[in-house]
């Protein structure tokens, strides 16, 4: 008998006598009727009221087990994704603006977080990476949904999410499938991951495939750069006598500090037309605050230019005293070309 039967029992039972007919004395007694049904509409309200209990209980526990709960947690006890998925880039204008909004306006939006496998009181994030790092750069906690998630799970959990709220680049969603491939993940899982069919899958990992990984990693997400470009950049890196030159731009400061996709068009522009190519201008300013000297840098070479308008004769001096710049610098330990003191 379910619980709805039996309280309906419990509420229309009536005392009977040994003959099994109901009691006349009860049935006269209004007082006695009014206490016996009083007693008997306390205990259908307990019943009805542990049934809520335990129903309410049930939802509960089902939604921490689903992890239908937001908590405010450390961003200290938090680990980020066991696969990547963002190229860091610190001059990105959407993450600033990000910053700002939390600041202002408190984190509107939980990220997903599952507890650690590892780790007891730790958690790992499935998606929301910016909005953790912006809380660890304001130093409050950050909202987060936890949830217990098997790692399949957990990155096709993190791809749709960057899919729906804040679209990869090319090379971020090839970098994200090649790490995906490379921790043994079947194919569908990518596929499913970043909502991509079988053809933008393979097309995605053959170029992470053919790109360096220490090349992605220098340039940055590009998110202004498309898949041709990037194949043709895999192209021009694997031409023979490139090798040397593409280590010489990574490794310049005036290449590391332009923007991403800036830093794509430098590379690219440089091995393709080495000799024409200006990574960048830069000026040197005297006391004044007059820009005297441009200077160009090049990956095999730099170029000074003197504005003689501004200061007549200064390069002149430069020129004559080459020399003597020339012994100070090798005084400082400075290597020739073939690191040959």
């Amino acid at each position: 008998m379910n619980r709805k039967a039996t309280l309906r029992t419990l509420l229309s039972a009536q005392p009977e006598t040994e003959t099994g007919e109901a009691n006349p004395d009860l049935a006269d007694s209004a007082e006695q009727q009014h206490t016996g049904s009083g007693a008997v509409k306390a205990m259908g309200d307990t019943l009805r009221k542990l049934t809520a209990d335990a129903e309410i209980g049930r939802v509960l526990k089902d939604q921490l087990t689903e992890g239908a709960r937001v908590l405010e947690i450390e961003p200290r006890l938090i680990e980020r994704s066991f696969i990547s998925d963002r190229l860091s880039d610190s001059d990105d204008p959407d993450f600033n603006a990000l910053i700002e909004s939390v600041r202002a306006n408190g984190q509107l939006v939980p990220i997903l977080v599952r507890p650690h496998p590892e780790k007891e009181g730790f958690f790992q994030v499935a998606y929301g990476h910016r909005r953790l790092h912006a809380a660890e750069l304001l130093q409050i906690k950050v909202k987060a949904v936890v949830r217990y998630l098997s790692d399949i799970e957990m990155v096709v959990a993190q791809g749709k999410e960057n899919s729906e709220r804040r679209d990869l680049s090319f090379i971020e969603r090839a970098v994200f499938a090649i790490h995906l491939e490379e921790r043994g993940f079947e194919r569908t899982v990518v596929m499913s991951a970043l909502s991509i069919d079988k053809a933008e899958t393979a097309k995605l990992l053959s170029v992470a495939r053919a790109v360096p990984a220490e090349v992605i990693l220098a340039i940055g997400p590009a998110p202004r750069i498309g898949r041709p470009r990037w194949v043709a950049l895999a192209r021009l890196i694997a031409q023979p006598g490139n090798e040397k030159k593409l280590a010489g731009i990574l490794a310049s400061d005036a290449f590391k500090s332009l923007s991403s996709d800036r830093r794509f068009e430098a590379l690219f522009s440089s091995l393709s037309n080495p000799t024409k190519t200006v990574v960048s201008n830069e000026h040197w300013s005297n006391p004044a605050g007059r820009r005297v000297v441009t200077i160009q840098r090049r990956p095999t070479r730099t170029t000074f230019i003197f504005n003689e308008s501004l200061e007549p004769a200064f390069g002149e001096y430069v020129v004559e005293n080459l020399g003597s710049l020339y012994n100070q610098f090798k005084s400082r330990g400075g290597e020739g070309e073939n690191g040959e003191r």
